[in-house]
């Protein structure tokens, strides 16, 4: 039986968060199948994936939003087959940001203006859907550093906006 790796979370701050993959058997490990997963609003579940190479690992994983919580799943690819998955949750430290204040103005039939307000120097994900149910499990999105977007939608729909 191969048993799942083990996740020690060694560090974490507002921003990233420093784990350790290790295997307690002595069955040879190739790499480990890495997915970090947080919750986007109450809409949106997102996930991060890392492919990592070799037997033991440390990994920093940056670029994250204070006070979230995430949760680290990995399964060990080995000489026998892939190990069963190992969890372990973490909370980033610091003062999670305020939600930016959303406008989306309709410019003509298939362009929509959205534009909000929140700190710089960020990345902001804009998210869009024609319903609730697509704009938690499959919606269109986009990313950018700035506080304003042109979106091009299908004409003769309404659309749901998320930033």
């Amino acid at each position: 039986v191969i048993p799942p790796p083990v996740i020690h979370i060694e560090s974490y701050s507002e921003d990233s968060i420093s784990f350790s993959l290790k295997m307690a058997t002595n069955i040879k490990v190739s790499g480990y199948v890495v997915n970090i997963y947080w919750t986007f609003d109450t809409h949106r579940q997102e996930k991060r994936t890392l492919i990592i190479e070799g037997e033991k690992s440390i990994q920093k994983v940056a670029n994250l939003t204070a006070h979230t919580p995430y949760e680290i799943s990995a399964w060990a690819k080995t000489e026998l087959g892939d190990s069963p998955l190992s969890f372990v949750h973490v909370v980033t430290s610091g003062t999670r940001p305020a939600s930016p204040s959303l406008k989306a103005k309709a410019i003509n039939q298939t362009a929509v203006e959205c534009s909000w307000t929140g700190p710089r120097n960020v990345v902001y994900g804009i998210f869009y859907a024609t319903s609730f149910l697509e704009l938690y499990r499959s919606p269109h999105n986009t990313t950018t550093t700035s506080h304003n977007i042109t979106v091009i939608v299908q004409r003769d729909e309404q659309y749901l906006f998320l930033v």
